[in-house]
């Protein structure tokens, strides 16, 4: 029994050695808005219905304007929960990139209600030759609900 935990031991170093921890790098900052619509009290925690008033993303490399949320098809449908306090984010959205195609953008993650940064895995799929590599990449965005509208940042892994 001795020499199987030996084994397993030697086995689970040679795998943590072998991987490295992932690195991103920052692609777009931005800002994106929200207005309070409502929220629903459920069985879960307390489900926000927040739309989007607008925001943009800019390209990190050139600070140049590379799309602008449209207010229109987007919001967050997060669930502040009831039994940890963490807030879920669901967030979906539209953007229209400045070469006139558009993206829609999800975003699932988790934060704190109030005070701090949320962190998202996005998914994005678009029609922009520009941006189209985008759709293969493994993203997260942050954003800062501190301010509003909030700040925030893409990233891509490396």
């Amino acid at each position: 029994m001795f020499s199987l935990i030996r084994v397993f031991t030697a086995a689970f170093a040679l795998c943590a050695a072998v991987y490295a921890q992932p690195t991103f790098t920052k692609i777009f900052n931005g800002l994106l808005g929200f207005d309070d619509m409502a929220t629903i009290d459920g069985p879960f925690g307390t489900r926000a219905l927040y739309t989007f008033t607008g925001g943009n993303l800019t390209d990190v490399n050139t600070g140049a304007l590379a799309g602008t949320f449209l207010t229109a098809g987007g919001g967050d449908l997060g669930i502040a929960s009831s039994n940890n306090g963490i807030f879920y984010a669901n967030i979906r959205g539209i953007v229209q990139w400045t070469d006139g195609s558009y993206a829609y953008l999800e975003a699932q993650g988790s934060g704190a209600f109030t005070g701090t940064v949320a962190n998202t895995y996005l998914h994005i799929e678009t029609n922009s030759s520009t941006y189209s590599g985008l759709e293969t990449q493994f993203l997260f965005m942050d954003l800062d609900v501190t301010t509003m509208p909030n700040v925030i940042g893409i990233y891509a892994l490396n």
